[in-house]
């Protein structure tokens, strides 16, 4: 699967589970999964790279319980190296 896929995948994803994606200039910040009036948001810096934001998303998503959610392996084994990164 390419980057663009991927990314398409883990916008998807993103919309499944009711977590709102933006797009913002960061001014120089890259962004992740933060918490902001107690609902999760994927926040993006819009000048990133398409690579740059599939590992963002991809170290977002491992972050969160998806052992129930079905997650196409190609998606699943990007979010893995995130999760075994940190054990």
């Amino acid at each position: 699967m390419t980057d663009s896929q991927l990314l398409q995948e883990f916008e998807a994803l993103a919309h499944r589970l009711n977590i709102p994606l933006f797009r913002e200039d960061l001014m120089g910040g890259t962004g992740g999964l933060c918490v902001v009036r107690g609902e999760q948001r994927l926040i993006l810096d819009y000048r990133l790279d398409v690579p740059t934001q599939v590992d963002i998303l991809a170290h977002a998503f491992s972050q969160l319980p998806l052992d129930d959610v079905f997650i196409k392996p190609s998606l699943r084994a990007r979010i893995d190296l995130y999760g075994e990164a940190q054990v």
